[in-house]
């Protein structure tokens, strides 16, 4: 297989996996939890092309830093697969004090993402910057979702304060 071609689907999945995280934080914020659900084993299912794609970068001998790059999303993705799938546990977006489980978690995504895009840097600097800017408009998304959580928790403690 192409080192070229190999570069672009490994770009193309990255982009993929923005949207889809972009839409999971777009459904957090608008409360659609079962949407979100159901996004999550299809979300996992990119741990397919991301482990094929880092094998056939092995086995083709493209160099270490490819390598290096795109280890961090497998890594993320195999933790998220046991994280929201294996263990079946109910996530809390906001708890009061954050388990050992999700703080990896979210250090695990953030590698991931600058993985990804430090491989798209090593293709080329439009990559990089593609992939840099799809990054922003994934975390814009977080953002979002982290502001209609703070708008929703504010108006309850509002009315707490009222009827208390």
């Amino acid at each position: 297989m192409d080192a070229v071609l190999l570069d672009n689907l490994v770009v193309s999945f990255a982009l993929v996996f923005y949207a889809f995280l972009f839409l999971v934080y777009l459904f957090r914020a608008r409360e659609l939890t079962k949407l979100e659900l159901k996004l999550s084993p299809v979300f996992s299912i990119q741990l397919i092309p991301f482990a094929s794609l880092w094998i056939l970068n092995l086995l083709i001998g493209n160099d270490s830093g490819r390598l290096l790059a795109g280890l961090p999303i497998i890594i993320y993705l195999v933790y998220d697969l046991w994280y929201r799938l294996i263990t079946r546990k109910k996530p809390y977006h906001h708890p009061e004090h954050w388990p050992p489980s999700l703080i990896i978690y979210l250090l695990l995504l953030f590698m991931g993402s600058i993985g990804l895009n430090w491989y798209g840097f090593l293709m080329s600097q439009f990559y990089g910057n593609m992939l840099v800017i799809a990054f922003f408009i994934m975390m814009s998304s977080y953002g979002y979702y982290q502001h209609t959580h703070n708008k929703k928790k504010t108006k309850e403690s509002q009315k707490q304060g009222v009827s208390g």
